[in-house]
């Protein structure tokens, strides 16, 4: 049972959850079936049935997440070759996101105010629109929910 705790295996764990996850959307095709949402699913499942602790599987994923926010900084490089294109049309790109930051924002926060939650719960779902690492980021650095962040963002 001990080798069920080791870093390597619940690393190679998490790849292969998510590999399989993927394999099914593409096989069938729908949207619904996020490859990250069921590799949450599937390891949390796999976490209660073997006893596992969180931070216990925290630590070994821990490579995961140092190689992740390097990847989303490379995810620049295509940009950085359309810069030609992106300089055109600067002006609408610029338009486009604000308004789309604002409303996206103001609408959640709105909602969520509307609905009756806390506080906490309000900056958690503020950063919604933007990818993983940073949305979680955002809501530490507020004081929220960094856990409820990440899922409204995959759900997203």
């Amino acid at each position: 049972m001990e080798y069920l705790e080791s870093d390597f295996f619940l690393i190679a764990l998490t790849f292969g959850v998510y590999f399989l996850a993927k394999r099914l959307q593409a096989r069938t095709g729908w949207v619904v079936l996020n490859p990250i949402l069921l590799a949450i699913l599937a390891l949390i499942g796999f976490l209660k049935v073997t006893g596992i602790s969180y931070e216990t599987y925290a630590g070994s994923a821990s490579i995961i997440d140092f190689w992740l926010k390097p990847a989303i900084v490379a995810l620049g490089v295509p940009l950085y070759l359309q810069l030609k294109s992106i300089r055109r049309q600067l002006m609408p790109v610029l338009v486009s996101q604000l308004v789309g930051c604002f409303v996206g924002i103001v609408s959640v926060v709105l909602t969520a105010k509307w609905m009756g939650a806390s506080d906490d719960v309000i900056i958690s779902l503020a950063p919604k629109s933007v990818t993983t690492p940073i949305a979680m980021a955002v809501t530490e650095s507020l004081n929220g929910i960094p856990s409820l962040t990440a899922a409204i963002v995959v759900l997203v």
